[in-house]
């Protein structure tokens, strides 16, 4: 449904085709949101029937017609419904989480090289996030604007460059606390494992320094 009101929302402040809103999506709003022209042009289709928005054919030339999509006065009332409604809490899927608490099936070597890799991902994604700012930064500052959409938009930014770096310093701190473990793959995968059981009593410094007072 989330999808349904993102593309309301980008309505309400100016007109737009499947392709400009596939663009938004893309780049300020994948902080947040990700979505296919697979699925942003069914969901205008949709949003058409229920007449919560318009659409007209612009000319270009050269090119085929552009279908260009506004918000209706009723898709504008069924936003502003769902922006004073209660949110919901975000249902989390996180596949690299999910592949991480499994991990102690492979060898520890290759636990860390999996974290380091994933933290250059999410390093890069970070850069990615930063590019989009200081771009968009720049053009608010040229045209010498300020407005309640620009407040907003700074605060979700602001959420997305702290998650990345929080996800950051999580992989930097788990490849450091796998790195000490080690030992523990290697003896549960030795012939004696079985009979060489280590104590938490022996690893719970290491614990409780990697939760930093967490626990």
């Amino acid at each position: 449904m989330s999808l349904r009101y993102g593309i309301l929302g980008l309505l309400s402040k100016w007109d737009a085709s499947g392709y400009d809103i596939k663009k938004e999506f893309d780049d300020f709003m994948s902080i947040f949101w990700h979505s296919h022209l697979s699925q942003i042009y069914p969901e205008l289709s949709k949003l058409e029937k229920d007449q919560l928005v318009d659409s007209k054919l612009v000319p270009q030339d050269g090119k085929p017609d552009k279908k260009v999509f506004s918000i209706t006065e009723k898709g504008a009332d069924e936003l502003a419904h769902w922006l004073h409604s209660q949110p919901e809490t975000p249902k989390i899927k996180d596949a690299f989480l999910m592949q991480a608490f499994f991990m102690d099936n492979i060898p520890a070597d290759e636990v860390i090289f999996q974290l380091k890799f994933y933290q250059k991902e999410r390093q890069q994604r970070l850069e990615k996030m930063q590019r989009t700012i200081a771009e968009t930064w720049q053009g608010i500052k040229e045209r010498n604007v300020m407005s309640s959409r620009i407040v907003m938009s700074a605060v979700v930014l602001k959420r997305g460059i702290e998650q990345e770096i929080d996800y950051i310093k999580w992989c930097e701190e788990t490849i450091q606390f796998v790195e000490s473990c080690k030992y523990l793959w290697d003896n549960e995968s030795s012939v004696d494992g079985d009979n060489n059981r280590m104590l938490f009593d022996e690893w719970e410094e290491q614990f409780m320094r990697y939760f930093g007072g967490h626990l």
